[in-house]
C-alpha cells in the first residue's frame, strides 16, 4: 500500500481561553468567557488555503489567542473579529497574523477559529487609520 496517496490527517484542538473581557472593552461587544477551538475543517483550510503560513500560524496560534496586541471586526465581518500579533518568523514580508474568530459560540459553548493566515505591517496600519483594527492592551 502506497501511505503517500493518503492525506496528513489533522485533527480539531484546543487553542486555549479567549480574553473575552479585553476584547468586550475594546469592541463593545458582549463576549462569554469560552475557549477557542480550531475544527479539523478550519485546521485544513488553513493548511491547504494558507499553505505558507500554516506552520508559523500553527507554532504561534496560541500565543496569538490568549495575548492579541490588536482585535478588530471588519465591516463586512459582523458575524466574527479577528486578533493580531506581531509574530518572531516573518512569511514573505508578512510580520503578523490574523486569526478570525466567530462572535458566537457554538453548540458546545466554544468559539471557532474560522481562519488563520499572516498579513504586512501595512495590512495593519490600514485597518488601524480605518478603526477596524485596535489596539488591546
Amino acid at each position: 500500500m502506497n501511505r503517500g496517496l493518503f492525506r496528513d490527517r489533522r485533527k480539531s484542538f484546543r487553542v486555549g481561553p479567549l480574553p473575552a473581557d479585553a476584547i468586550n472593552k475594546v469592541l463593545g461587544t458582549e463576549l462569554n468567557v469560552a475557549d477557542v477551538w480550531v475544527s479539523k475543517a478550519c485546521h485544513d483550510h488553513i493548511a491547504n488555503d494558507h499553505p505558507d503560513d500554516y506552520e508559523v500560524i500553527k507554532a504561534h496560534i496560541v500565543d496569538i489567542v490568549r495575548s492579541p496586541t490588536y482585535v478588530g471586526q471588519g465591516v463586512h465581518n459582523a458575524g466574527g473579529f479577528y486578533l493580531v500579533k506581531r509574530i518572531d518568523v516573518p512569511v514573505s514580508g508578512r510580520a503578523f497574523a490574523l486569526i478570525a474568530i466567530a462572535l458566537e459560540v457554538n453548540r458546545h459553548g466554544t468559539y471557532n477559529v474560522k481562519s488563520a493566515y499572516t498579513i504586512k505591517q501595512h495590512d495593519v496600519d490600514s485597518r488601524r487609520l480605518k478603526g477596524t483594527l485596535k489596539r488591546l492592551y
